[in-house]
C-alpha cells in the first residue's frame, strides 16, 4: 500500500530559523537558470507573426450568398477552405455552421475578448524568436484562428506547419459556456486569454518531442516526457509565470514547491520510477483536479512537477546539452542521475 506523509507543524526557535535560512538561500542559489533559459536573442531577427482570422471572415458573410462571398479568401485559408466549399454539401454545412445559434454566441463571445490580436501577436513573435535561436534550421509555422466550437481537448492544432489556435477556448476560466458543454473545472486554467500562448509554444513542444523521441513506458519516462515540454516553455518564454507554464493555480504552486521534497521521497520509498503500470502513472501525471494518492488539497500531476524540476537541473548541470539534443532519445535514468536532483 502506498503511503503519504505530512509532517505536522512544530513550534520554531531562533534556531531552526536561522538553518531554514541557509538552506533557502543554498537552494535557491542550487536552482539558478540554466543558459539556455536566458539566450541572448538581441540578434535573432523573425518576420513579426501575423494570426490571420478566420473567424471574423466567416462571421461577416452573407449566409445566403456563400459561394460568391467565400470565393475571394480560398486562397488565403487552405487550410479551412478546400474543394468542398464550391460544392452544394460543403456550402450547407457552412451556412449550418455559420448560422447556428450558440456558434454565434460563442462567436461574439470571443470577439469581445479578441477584438484585437496586437498582444497575443507580439507575445508570440518574442518567444519564436527564441525558437528560432534553439531551432535555427526549424520553419516558423503559418498562424490561423477560428472560433472551434469549444473543442477542449485540442484549443491549439499544429499540422504541416500551420498552427490553428480557437480562440474561443481562451475565454477566461469562468467562460459560462464551458461548463454548459461539460469542459471539467479543472481543466479550466488553461483556458485564461494569457494561456493562449503558452498552448501554442506547447503545441510546438509536442511536435518536436514525436519526432525524437519513443513513447515512454515507465513512471520515470513519463515524468521526464512531460518535463522536457515544460522546459521547452522555459526557454520559449522565460517571463512567463510557472503556474501558467504548468497550468496550475497560484495556491496549486505553492502547494507543489512546498511538498516536492515529500513527494518525491513518495516515489522512492514505494519503487515506483521504473514502474509500467498505467494506472499508477495516470494518478500522478494525468490531468485532474488534485494529485489522488496525497490529498484533495493537493496540486495536480506532482508526477509533472517533479519531472520539470528535474529537467530544469539537468539542464542546468549540462549546459553543453543543446535544446535539440534534449529531445532527442535520452535515457531518462540518464537524465535522472545526471541532474542530482534533490528537493
Amino acid at each position: 500500500m502506498y503511503t503519504f506523509y505530512f509532517p505536522s507543524s512544530k513550534i520554531i526557535n531562533k534556531q531552526t530559523i536561522f538553518s531554514f535560512i541557509i538552506v533557502v538561500i543554498l537552494f535557491s542559489h542550487g536552482c539558478k537558470r540554466s543558459p539556455h533559459w536566458d539566450a541572448d536573442i538581441s540578434s535573432v531577427r523573425i518576420p513579426e507573426i501575423e494570426i490571420k482570422r478566420y473567424e471574423t471572415v466567416l462571421f461577416n458573410i452573407n449566409p445566403f450568398n456563400i459561394p460568391e462571398e467565400i470565393e475571394p479568401h480560398v486562397d488565403d485559408f487552405p487550410i479551412f477552405l478546400g474543394d468542398a466549399i464550391f460544392t452544394e454539401t460543403g456550402q450547407l454545412q457552412l451556412y449550418d455552421y455559420i448560422t447556428d445559434p450558440f456558434i454565434l454566441e460563442i462567436w461574439k463571445d470571443t470577439y469581445d475578448v479578441w477584438e484585437d490580436l496586437s498582444q497575443l501577436e507580439n507575445e508570440l513573435t518574442l518567444a519564436f524568436r527564441y525558437f528560432r535561436y534553439h531551432f535555427p534550421q526549424r520553419e516558423i509555422p503559418v498562424f490561423y484562428s477560428y472560433v472551434s466550437g469549444l473543442d477542449f481537448e485540442l484549443p491549439v492544432k499544429y499540422y504541416e506547419n500551420n498552427l490553428i489556435i480557437g480562440l474561443d477556448m481562451f475565454l477566461g476560466r469562468n467562460y459560462r459556456n464551458y461548463e454548459r458543454v461539460g469542459v471539467p473545472a479543472f481543466k479550466r486554467n488553461r483556458f485564461e486569454p494569457a494561456a493562449a500562448p503558452v498552448e501554442v509554444m506547447r503545441a510546438m513542444a509536442e511536435d518536436l518531442i514525436r519526432y525524437n523521441r519513443q513513447l515512454p513506458e515507465t513512471f520515470l519516462d513519463f515524468m521526464i516526457h512531460e518535463g522536457k515540454m515544460l522546459y521547452f516553455l522555459d526557454c520559449m518564454m522565460p517571463s512567463h509565470s510557472d503556474s501558467l507554464k504548468i497550468s496550475y493555480t497560484s495556491q496549486q504552486l505553492d502547494w507543489a514547491e512546498r511538498n516536492q521534497g515529500q513527494a518525491w521521497a513518495f516515489y522512492l520509498d514505494n519503487e515506483m520510477l521504473y514502474s509500467t503500470d498505467r494506472q499508477l502513472i495516470q494518478k500522478f501525471i494525468g490531468a485532474a483536479p488534485f494529485t489522488a494518492p496525497f490529498s484533495r488539497d493537493s496540486a495536480p500531476r506532482m508526477g509533472v512537477f517533479a519531472g520539470w524540476h528535474i529537467v530544469r537541473e539537468y539542464m542546468r548541470r549540462n549546459p553543453d546539452v543543446s535544446l535539440m539534443e534534449l529531445f532527442m532519445d535520452k535515457s531518462s535514468r540518464e537524465i535522472l542521475n545526471s541532474s542530482r536532483y534533490r528537493p
